[in-house]
């Protein structure tokens, strides 16, 4: 229940930002995205390269990080028929 929260939470976060200012908000996400994204696929690589002590809860808030402004862009991408700025 926690992960769904904050995965709430997030998105409720990036569609404001990309309801402000969709420039910022399409920049945001995606930079932020990319980061967690790449922390996640190299946590799960070092993690199977040498098994650690790290919770099984770190993955799956880190999921959330980098699965919610994917969830925010493609829904608000979706929803205005494309993105103004470009």
């Amino acid at each position: 229940m926690n992960y769904l929260l904050a995965l709430l939470a997030q998105l409720i976060g990036y569609l404001l930002i990309l309801l402000y200012d969709d420039y910022l908000g399409t920049l945001l996400a995606l930079i932020l995205g990319v980061i967690a994204l790449a922390v996640w696929v190299l946590s799960y690589v070092v993690e199977w390269i040498q098994a650690s002590r790290v919770s099984p809860r770190y993955y799956r808030y880190l999921l959330t990080v980098w699965v919610a402004p994917l969830i925010a862009l493609l829904g608000f991408i979706f929803l205005r028929g494309g993105v103004a700025w470009l």
